[in-house]
């Protein structure tokens, strides 16, 4: 346990949405918390999706990534961060209460040693990276692992955001399955890269893995969710069950989808 308050955790597990409603839902779950709860609930986009972090500005290299894929979606999360797509991979949200690990940043260490614990029972040699805090205009997710974020032999494999809602904190992340990023580095060039030079994200940095290529297959979902769920019981004990939206909540999320569909949101820097 480490140290942390044991909390009644429950999970839900949901079919792909569209990004506002995904974002939405996350929302809602934080905002509505109750004491001494936590939720992690697993979940999949439909359509593919863009999703900027809450303060990420919006370059014309993502606009002109969304102009030549008309199929994606676009979202701003609630959450910091950067650029990710959102396609073919598991996102997570956990949701707890702030002072349930004794802060933000506490709670960041062991939400990751969960999803470490998590794919390890999938045979997975992952770790945690040691690098620095990147601002949001530092370019895509995956362009760099930030400090304490999971990776596997130096390769960032899951990508995470928080956020402090009410008395909450509010992480969500993608575990990269199959699709690897490329079209955002390839697509969405900054003013300059990770090691100094000018023209394009993917210059010399391009470090992110799947799990397809680390395990050489994606596991069923059913093994995925069980394997990540059992990673957070061994990481945060307490006890645990699996659940769906309380009504209030779904009402809130419906509201809340409108602005995180709205384009004043979206795009709004």
């Amino acid at each position: 346990m480490n140290g942390s308050t044991p909390l009644a955790w429950r999970v839900l597990v949901d079919e792909p949405l569209p990004g506002p409603a995904n974002m939405a839902r996350d929302h809602a779950l934080a905002e509505l918390a109750r004491p001494g709860t936590g939720t992690l609930r697993l979940y999949r986009w439909s359509p593919a999706t863009l999703s900027f972090g809450r303060n990420e500005p919006v370059t014309v290299g993502y606009r002109e990534l969304l102009r030549r894929h008309p199929e994606f979606g676009a979202v701003r999360r609630p959450t910091g961060g950067r650029a990710v797509i959102h396609d073919r991979e598991l996102t997570y949200a956990a949701v707890l209460p702030v002072g349930a690990c004794g802060g933000l940043r506490a709670a960041y260490r062991r939400i990751n040693e969960a999803l470490v614990a998590g794919l390890r029972g999938l045979g997975v040699g992952a770790g945690h990276a040691r690098g620095r805090a990147l601002p949001p205009e530092s370019g895509p997710c995956f362009m760099e692992a930030a400090d304490g974020e999971v990776v596997v032999g130096g390769r960032k494999l899951v990508g995470s955001a928080q956020a402090r809602i009410g008395g909450s904190i509010l992480q969500h992340g993608s575990l990269l399955l199959v699709a690897d990023q490329r079209a955002l580095f390839t697509d969405a060039p900054a003013k300059t890269d990770l090691n100094g030079g000018h023209g394009g994200m993917n210059r010399g940095r391009f470090r992110p893995t799947t799990l397809a290529g680390v395990l050489g297959e994606v596991p069923a979902w059913d093994r995925l969710a069980a394997a990540l769920c059992g990673g957070f019981e061994a990481v945060f004990g307490g006890s645990w069950s699996h659940g769906e939206m309380s009504r209030r909540e779904a009402t809130l999320a419906a509201k809340l989808e409108m602005r995180y569909g709205s384009r004043e949101w979206t795009w709004r820097r």
